[in-house]
Order: structure tokens, then C-alpha cells, then sequence
């Protein structure tokens, strides 16, 4: 809870500089225990499109996974494969 506490005095810039080195961390993870590149699931929501923006700034090797639902409503399909 400690370092929750920590991430909510930075500032906007800190917060998405500690997010990088976090994402750095879990591609050096992948690498070393799965000898294969961070894998970044993606919905097409908000949070997926902020976190995949996170990912390419880290300048990790990531590939990027997508699980086709059939609820997913036609205009964030669209916009899944514009990204």
C-alpha cells in the first residue's frame, strides 16, 4: 500500500516515467524467464490504447494480442484495426 501511496504524490510526467520503467522491467522478465517478447493484451478500450501509447515510448520488443469477442460493438472493432 506503501508504494501506491508513493505513485500518488508524483506528478503526471513521474507517474508515466515510472510506468515505463515497471513495462521495461516486464520485457527484461519476459526475455530472460520466456526467451520471447512482452506480450500486451489489447481490448480497443481506453486503458488498452493508454497502455499500448506506454509500451511503444518504453522502446521494448512487445507484440500485441487481441481475443475477438462477439460483444464487442462495431465501432471499437473499427478502431482495433486502425491500431
Amino acid at each position: 500500500m506503501e508504494q501506491l501511496a508513493l505513485f500518488d504524490e508524483l506528478t503526471l510526467d513521474g507517474k508515466i516515467q515510472r510506468s515505463i520503467d515497471v513495462i521495461k522491467l516486464a520485457a527484461e522478465m519476459s526475455e530472460q524467464y520466456y526467451k520471447k517478447p512482452l506480450l500486451v493484451c489489447y481490448s480497443g478500450g481506453k486503458d488498452s490504447d493508454v497502455l499500448l501509447d506506454l509500451v511503444k515510448r518504453s522502446g521494448v520488443p512487445f507484440e500485441v494480442i487481441h481475443s475477438l469477442t462477439t460483444v464487442d460493438p462495431p465501432p471499437t472493432v473499427q478502431h482495433i484495426k486502425k491500431v
